[in-house]
């Protein structure tokens, strides 16, 4: 098999085990002040898991040249985006 192959069959191997380890976060999730049905440790090693296959779809993306180093934005998080007033005034015109 060759190099591409490997990465190839390695990149959906790491997304796979992302979606799966995600949706059981997601089906499991409770309501604040309810029980979690999974025990503390098992959901730091969900979380574990998650961070090993993120650093590793990282690495691959960096070298292959195809990262990106964009963040996911929240919707309950306030973004600053700054720029010039000289660029907003030739926009302007």
């Amino acid at each position: 098999m060759s190099d591409d192959n490997n990465t190839e069959l390695e990149v959906r191997m790491l997304s796979a085990m992302r979606k799966t380890l995600i949706a059981v976060a997601k089906d499991t999730m409770t309501k604040p002040g309810l029980r979690h049905p999974l025990a503390e440790n098992t959901q730091k090693m969900i979380t574990d898991c998650l961070n090993l296959v993120i650093s590793r779809q990282t690495e691959i993306e960096k070298e292959a040249g195809t990262h990106t180093k964009m963040k996911p934005v929240y919707t309950d998080e306030q973004t600053v985006q700054s720029f010039s007033v000289d660029d907003l005034k030739k926009t302007l015109n």
